[in-house]
């Protein structure tokens, strides 16, 4: 987090060779990242991956929502990922 700001960056290497900057803002319990930045190596997984766009939200049942949404060389950007987590009983 930035300090002193609501300023979030997100920073990921994935094993499909695809590294990602993500930038947004942490509001409430919920956070909204947007691609600031993509790197790839030579032989990363194809298709290549555009865009991305990133929500996490911290449930008032406690439960953690990740929705991804990814644009690539071949489909405009599109829900990739939902997901819904609970801590275990």
């Amino acid at each position: 987090m930035q300090p002193g700001t609501n300023n979030v960056a997100f920073i990921i290497a994935q094993n499909s060779g695809l590294m990602e900057i993500e930038e947004g803002e942490l509001t409430g319990k919920q956070l909204k990242l947007q691609t600031h930045a993509l790197a790839r190596t030579s032989f990363a997984k194809k298709p290549q991956v555009k865009q991305i766009s990133r929500m996490l939200e911290l449930r008032s049942d406690g439960r953690l929502e990740h929705a991804v949404s990814m644009a690539t060389d071949k489909q405009p950007m599109m829900q990739h990922l939902h997901v819904i987590y609970r801590r275990p009983s």
